[in-house]
């Protein structure tokens, strides 16, 4: 499996403002920064003028205290404080709580083209919502051959060399009430170093090719509920097919 070593500000948007209900307020040209280190740094050290050990490569993300206190600042050491945390070239700024953020920092994050979110969750639970999100997109992953069905909560892969009947195979479990997960290209992440989880591509999900038919989409033909194309636990062991039948 290959461990990305970037991810970019935009795709984290992409992937999860929903689920940290995120608001861009400025800087939106920066979308395209680069977050190196899946982890998040609240920038309470950074504001108070000491940056020796900043971790700039981490989605960077201020609370009601951190706001509370640069207020207390005199303008000019609020503008150089706040121009010192971008010239180190952070990915992106996130506001917890819905706080407001301040005149000064939005001004400069948009000239440096640096993204500036509001969220309204509370500051822990955005820390930790925010840090498993960074590890799913650092997760190692790769692309295995073969179709996966969600059977009870627990991913089964169907692998088998091509016109063995995978689709075929899965294709008979979703009709007997089961969820395809996806169909001959299965996307597998590793989280924590312990638990795979399977989904497929965006552009496939719910479509699946079977051999004197075609394509067809299982969502439509056999309902919504028997084809969800949702990432789903994934037991780690490989089931094989028998010969026969088209791929």
């Amino acid at each position: 499996m290959k461990k990305p070593l970037t991810v970019s500000v935009e795709h984290f948007h992409a992937q999860h403002a929903d689920r940290l209900q995120l608001k861009l307020v400025a800087g939106q040209e920066g979308m395209g920064r680069l977050i190196r280190e899946g982890a998040v740094n609240r920038l309470g050290m950074a504001l108070t003028g000491f940056i020796k050990y900043f971790a700039f490569r981490r989605v960077q993300l201020i609370g009601k205290s951190e706001v509370s206190y640069f207020q207390t600042l005199d303008p000019a050491t609020r503008q150089a404080r706040i121009q010192a945390i971008l010239d180190k070239k952070i990915p992106c700024i996130v506001f917890s709580r819905d706080n407001r953020p301040p005149a000064i920092i939005l001004k400069a994050a948009q000239k440096a083209k640096v993204p500036v979110f509001v969220s309204p969750i509370p500051t822990p639970r955005l820390v930790n919502l925010i840090t498993l999100c960074l590890e799913e997109d650092f997760a190692p992953s790769t692309s295995e051959h073969g179709s996966m069905v969600d059977i009870m909560g627990v991913g089964v892969l169907i692998r088998g060399e091509s016109g063995v009947g995978k689709s075929e195979c899965a294709l008979g479990l979703v009709e007997r009430g089961y969820s395809l997960v996806a169909d001959d290209i299965t996307r597998l992440r590793l989280l924590e170093g312990r638990e795979l989880m399977a989904s497929s591509a965006e552009v496939t999900r719910t479509f699946m090719e079977v051999r004197g038919i075609g394509i067809i989409n299982v969502a439509a033909i056999l309902g919504s509920g028997d084809s969800d194309g949702e990432t789903v636990g994934f037991s780690g062991q490989f089931g094989g097919v028998g010969q026969g039948g088209g791929d």
